[in-house]
């Protein structure tokens, strides 16, 4: 063949040996990107960055190769000393002191009449969930008159029992003899029943005197009455 290239006119010689510089540079081309083809194994930095508290995001690409980075998680730290395992973060501008008051010894007592969610807190067994439950019943029975009422609250800690006691309670009086059946049953006290009754009473015999008026009545036994007591006007 490259005899017969020297009896092809110049022309033609030309054209033969420009086609075969092309092909010989084309192959080389090829051989070299082939053996420098791109892969996805991870590279040894890659590699170093895989460890505990980062997690690898695959959201940004590129063309022809998935680029993958790993960034660093937020870490949550837990007060395992406290109740319920809530976070506490550092940045919080309140001392743990403030937040977690510290609890009262044996023997040391809280008034049950007048303490907030603050005081209550200090009540070894009593967290944040029964300090607001504490509360919010005492709202509606009217104020505490008795240590033993706690009972009613479900599922209340009856260790807890210890450390309270009654000092001048000042109950919130419900006038009998003015307040509406929805006014009525709204006390912890008082069902729909028991309101039901009181209003009937008033229809038929006229204003209240006390709740002996009611004692005939089955929804009023005598353990009721003696529970409402302190709570009732006329």
């Amino acid at each position: 063949m490259i005899k017969e290239l020297f009896y092809l006119k110049k022309s033609d010689r030309k054209v033969v040996l420009s086609l075969l510089v092309v092909i010989v540079i084309a192959m080389t081309v090829i051989f070299f990107a082939g053996g420098s083809e791109e892969t996805n194994a991870p590279l040894p930095a890659d590699t170093l960055m895989q460890k505990p508290g980062y997690r690898r995001d695959t959201t940004r690409k590129q063309p022809h190769r998935e680029r993958t980075i790993y960034v660093r998680t937020k870490v949550v730290y837990r007060d395992t000393a406290f109740a319920r395992g809530k976070a506490y973060s550092a940045a919080r501008s309140d001392s743990a002191a403030s937040v977690y008051p510290a609890k009262i010894k044996a023997g040391e007592h809280v008034n049950l009449c007048t303490a907030d969610t603050t005081v209550l807190k200090t009540v070894p067994g009593i967290g944040g969930y029964f300090a607001r439950k504490i509360v919010r019943y005492g709202e509606r029975l009217g104020g505490y008159v008795s240590v033993d009422q706690l009972d009613e609250i479900e599922g209340f800690p009856l260790d807890a029992k210890e450390y309270f006691v009654i000092e001048s309670p000042s109950p919130r009086k419900l006038n009998l003899n003015r307040l509406s059946l929805d006014e009525l049953k709204k006390h912890p006290y008082i069902n729909f029943y028991q309101a039901r009754e009181i209003t009937t009473y008033r229809r038929l015999h006229g204003p209240l005197k006390s709740l002996s008026d009611l004692r005939l009545s089955r929804d009023f036994p005598p353990d009721v009455i003696a529970r409402l007591q302190p709570y009732v006007e006329f």
